[in-house]
């Protein structure tokens, strides 16, 4: 139980370590789900009555569960809410450029409704199977 108890308290770190840090990735030339909703900012639109500009049903559905669960867990943080909804979108749709494998499905499985926990899982692993191969 104890060595659970650092495998998770080092998971944990490294998430906020990677959320602090962000991916530092130089070649991103797409704007993030965050800027796209920064014209929001000046406007009384609360993040939760944002429309969803998706036509795909199962990203809507998604996004509908995302901003449930920031109301719930930041209830009166409207800004906390927005931004951890939009890194998470971020993160949903570059899991959804990866092909099915078998890394890809033990994060969807491990962190189903958590995409940047899974994005950070998934590419963490691929690195260290690149490493021991």
């Amino acid at each position: 139980m104890k060595n659970y108890k650092h495998f998770i308290s080092a998971g944990l770190f490294l998430l906020f370590l990677f959320i602090a840090f962000g991916s530092m990735d130089d070649n991103k030339s797409k704007t993030s789900s965050y800027e796209s909703l920064r014209s929001f900012k000046d406007s009384d639109i609360h993040p939760q009555e944002l429309e969803v500009e998706s036509t795909d049903p199962k990203k809507e559905a998604i996004i509908i569960r995302l901003k449930e669960k920031a109301k719930k867990d930041w209830p009166n943080d409207y800004s906390t809410q927005e931004f951890w909804i939009n890194e998470q979108i971020e993160a949903y749709d570059y899991m959804e450029t990866i092909e099915d494998n078998p890394i890809k499905q033990q994060a969807q499985k491990d962190w189903p409704l958590d995409f940047s926990t899974q994005k950070f899982w998934y590419e963490e692993q691929v690195e260290a199977k690149k490493r021991i191969e």
